[in-house]
């Protein structure tokens, strides 16, 4: 039988294969990223102004762009796939749910910072210092959120799963889990985490983890987990950061409660809710995620 083209063959991806793939990537993070960017960021450049800042931002990203090459190559070379597959559903990548999560994820973002815009200010940054992020954002950003995905969330459940992902919350529960506890791990260095209460930041990273992975399982695919991710830290990188973020950019305006408020954990679940109820009306949720009710039987 002839395969669709760009599909996993039967015989490329096992879990053997899986994890190699993974562990190539996790080397080439944590090692490899770590060294290049602490050599990229000794680089004899001057650290001071907005060239400064833009180097810090890019030294952030580097791992992150290693891990990304890592999971590129290994799809390509050994999983004899492409990268998007990892993240798609087994009838292939929905971009149509990928971009119309992003886009609700974006409008959510706006509605609730209106909520609390009393801790909302306009960045007083030289308009030229905020343009000069731009490009960087834009290609950095989105590469960083989709490689966390792969990384965390989808390759993990393809090693694991196959594509036979649970067919009900109860089951994807202790995966969900699992993937919220890795997720939160990474983010325990993050600068908000030795801001003041690192409680709130680190249920706030659990849960994301946790949900992400949960609608994920639920949608059958990582797209709108992956939308979400990108359009969350693209709106904090370039429209609403925050003074202990962890990407050092000059967004338009800054949100003086970060992560370390209640209502930022409230809102992050609510937009979960929210995708999740889109993802139920455009009739991508799976039926063992599907809220039946009680069913009357005749008497």
């Amino acid at each position: 039988m002839e395969e669709r083209k760009g599909r996993t063959s039967p015989n490329a991806f096992t879990p053997a294969t899986g994890v190699l793939v993974l562990l190539l990537s996790f080397v080439l993070w944590m090692n490899f990223g770590s060294l290049t960017a602490a050599l990229f960021y000794a680089w004899p450049a001057s650290r001071d102004g907005i060239l400064g800042a833009i180097r810090d931002y890019i030294t952030v990203h580097i791992p992150f762009i290693l891990m990304f090459a890592g999971l590129l190559f290994g799809s390509n070379a050994i999983l004899k796939t492409r990268l998007r597959e990892l993240a798609g559903a087994n009838e292939g990548f929905r971009w149509r749910l990928s971009l119309e999560t992003g886009a609700i994820y974006l409008a959510l973002s706006a509605a609730l910072t209106l909520l609390h815009i009393q801790n909302i200010s306009p960045n007083t940054a030289p308009a030229y210092e905020k343009l000069s992020f731009l490009l960087p954002v834009l290609l950095l950003t989105p590469m960083q959120a989709v490689s966390e995905e792969i990384f965390f969330r989808a390759l993990p459940a393809r090693i694991i799963y196959g594509s036979a992902l649970p067919s009900s919350p109860l089951r994807a529960l202790p995966y969900s889990a699992v993937c919220g506890l890795l997720f939160l791990l990474p983010h325990l260095w993050n600068p908000e985490m030795h801001a003041g209460n690192a409680i709130i930041p680190m249920i706030y990273y659990f849960m994301w983890g946790f949900l992400a992975a949960m609608l994920s399982v639920a949608t059958g695919g990582f797209e709108a987990a992956t939308a979400m991710h990108a359009a969350n830290n693209l709106y904090i990188a370039l429209l609403v950061n925050y003074p202990e973020s962890a990407m050092p950019t000059e967004a338009l305006f800054i949100d003086s409660t970060g992560t370390s408020d209640a209502a930022t954990l409230a809102a992050a679940v609510a937009a979960f809710i929210v995708i999740y109820a889109f993802s139920l009306w455009r009739g991508h949720i799976r039926e063992g995620f599907r809220w039946q009710g009680r069913k009357r039987t005749r008497s």
